[in-house]
């Protein structure tokens, strides 16, 4: 096989590659200037494949139609590399108007070696060569007059080209500049290999290197652009995010070695770039050993660290993420040190005052009940309450409270202040000393409310109204000429408050009490007292409005539905009396409520209820 043939069957198989490239570049079509990269690519076929066919040719006639038709690539590659250039790097890219003059020397160039009359001022063969017909190698055509025309017109392209090139994508910067200069490289060398050539320079002879050194052109542009995206801006931006990034980013090889870091990184460590890649990372960093021990391969893993340097500590977030292969193996990890001290200083002062917030809840929610209830001679109590749903924290306005009145009676009291926070407990508190106050001076049931409307009215500065059911517990007295029976006297007065509920000795439930108005709103309230006789066994129960209307969607609990749950729950008692019988009742009557209204409903205010069963 000679040397030629050899060259010739290589060119071939370089030109099945380009065929491969070129279906890569005609599926990423529709990036910039994929089109004319296509034409690029397809010239640079056509001249390789032909000239690999006229290289393999003894006879004279074969080479002259074969190197006319490498022609077509030839005057093909200049055009298209320009207009891919200015696509490429321009929005604008190529005029009609331009594009027609471009295709007019190609145009010329291939007309006249279409013409047998005028193919000799393109290109001609000597005349003892057309005499021989064969000849002991390839044909080597000579230049024609109009041949260095041609190629200066070609040259000149394609250094306007590379140049528009260089003056485009150089000017963004650094990065841009450095791998600019690995594509002019790579299209330089075909340019230079072919002027060599026609010039005859370093005795090439017979065969023109351009068409192979355009595999180096080819993959660096087709394999470096689409496929590595070498002139992208994606990994520009990113090397550039990540110098300019104010988090600390370092790449530790897999035996937990820095390999690279950015600028950030090798401030926080305090160490130069050079002096600091090679190093372990435990080294530099030791607070981190804990963190590369727990780190499982192919996951990432996130740790908060503090890091004194020059006495002062800073707090930082740092994240550990694998690198893997494409079989998911662990090769590297990256690790990104984020300064979170503000942050963390911020959650350190918002803790403080939410713990400092809880504090003074508990304070107002401590004056608004009391932590347990007294003994009440003749009744059992019990009262509960829970916050509306997802107010957890929420100063509540519902109160109860059960003190000692003048003359030995006990008196218990259920409100409800209308609005939530600090300054509803304001107002639900003075309430209840208020009451206090006025039951240790002996005022009756109903005195007592309309004297807390008027000290709301004098004391508040915003309007704020509330409901309150007030109850006086007594004994009636043991007189044998009287068709007495055991049980207790309870005087009620109501402060535009729901009626409490009774539960009968027969199992029937109504309400009692006379409705009144509402405390804080007018100066003169409507407030009437109804005294109830309670036997050993039966019930009372106080609520707050947010028992009754509870909501599931558009239907309320109701009085119908809290009158059977009292009913259902003090139904247990069976007659039996006495202290421990009633306080089983009383508690079982207020647990029942609130699970029944916390089952039915979500969306409720917040709930107390009081309960007082007779002995």
């Amino acid at each position: 096989m000679t040397r030629e043939l050899a060259l010739g069957l290589g060119l071939a198989v370089g030109g099945a590659a380009y065929l491969a490239m070129l279906w890569y570049v005609w599926r990423h079509r529709a990036a910039a200037g994929g089109t004319s990269l296509v034409v690029v690519l397809l010239g640079i076929f056509v001249w390789t494949a032909c000239y690999a066919v006229e290289l393999s040719t003894r006879s004279v006639a074969t080479a002259e139609v074969w190197s006319a038709l490498k022609f077509v690539g030839v005057v093909t590659v200049p055009s298209a590399l320009w207009v891919f250039v200015r696509q490429y790097t321009t929005r604008r890219g190529v005029s009609r108007r331009a594009m027609a003059l471009l295709l007019v020397e190609p145009v010329v160039v291939l007309g006249l070696l279409a013409l047998p009359a005028t193919r000799h001022l393109v290109h001609f063969y000597r005349p003892e060569d057309r005499a021989a017909g064969d000849v002991g190698g390839p044909p080597v055509p000579l230049p024609g007059p109009l041949f260095w025309p041609h190629a200066a017109y070609s040259y000149v392209l394609l250094v306007a080209a590379l140049a528009l090139f260089v003056a485009r994508v150089g000017r963004v910067g650094g990065p841009y500049r450095r791998q600019a200069g690995v594509v002019v490289a790579a299209s330089l060398l075909p340019l230079a290999g072919n002027l060599l050539y026609n010039l005859d320079v370093l005795g090439l002879g017979r065969v023109d290197p351009a068409p192979f050194l355009f595999v180096v052109f080819t993959f660096v542009l087709v394999w470096g652009i689409f496929r590595l995206r070498l002139l992208d801006l994606v990994p520009i931006a990113r090397g550039a995010l990540v110098a300019q990034m104010v988090d600390a980013v370092l790449v530790l090889d897999a035996e937990a070695r820095v390999a690279d870091a950015n600028p950030a990184g090798c401030a926080l460590v305090g160490v130069r770039r050079t002096d600091l890649v090679g190093r372990y990372l435990e080294d530099v960093l030791p607070d981190l050993r804990g963190a590369l021990a727990e780190h499982m391969p192919g996951g990432t893993s996130t740790v908060q660290i503090g890091i004194e340097r020059g006495g002062v500590r800073r707090d930082y977030a740092a994240s550990l993420s694998s690198l893997t292969d494409r079989t998911g193996a662990q090769i590297a990890r990256l690790l990104i040190l984020r300064d979170v001290t503000e942050r963390v200083e911020a959650e350190r002062r918002l803790r403080e005052l939410l713990d400092d917030r809880t504090r003074l809840v508990d304070t107002l929610q401590a004056g608004l009940r009391p932590r347990s209830l007294p003994v009440v001679p003749g009744v059992q109590i019990a009262a509960r309450w829970v916050p509306a749903g997802g107010s957890s924290g929420r100063v509540s306005g519902d109160f109860y409270d059960v003190h000692q009145a003048l003359g030995g009676d006990h008196v218990f009291v259920l409100g409800d202040v209308a609005g939530k926070g600090v300054h509803a407990a304001v107002v639900t508190s003075m309430a209840r000393y208020t009451v206090r106050t006025l039951s240790a001076q002996g005022w009756s049931p109903g005195r007592a409310l309309e004297q807390l409307n008027q000290a709301l009215l004098a004391d508040i500065e915003e309007e704020r109204f509330c409901t309150v059911l007030y109850g006086r517990v007594g004994h009636d007295p043991a007189d044998v000429t009287l068709d007495w029976t055991p049980g207790v006297r309870v005087t009620l007065a109501l402060g535009g408050h729901p009626q409490p509920l009774v539960r009968w000795l027969d199992g029937s439930v109504t309400a009692v009490g006379q409705p009144g108005t509402a405390l804080g709103l007018l100066n003169r309230v409507d407030i009437k007292e109804e005294t109830v006789h309670l036997q050993p066994g039966e019930v009372l129960l106080a609520f707050t409005d947010g028992v009754t209307e509870a909501r599931a969607g558009a239907e309320q609990f109701g009085e119908h539905r809290l009158a059977d749950v009292l009913a259902a729950a003090a139904g247990g008692l069976r007659g039996n009396g006495g202290p421990a019988a009633a306080a089983l009742v009383a508690d079982a009557v207020a647990d029942r409520v609130l699970a029944a209204v916390q089952e039915f409903s979500s969306e409720r205010d917040d709930v107390a209820v009081l309960v007082v069963v007779a002995e």
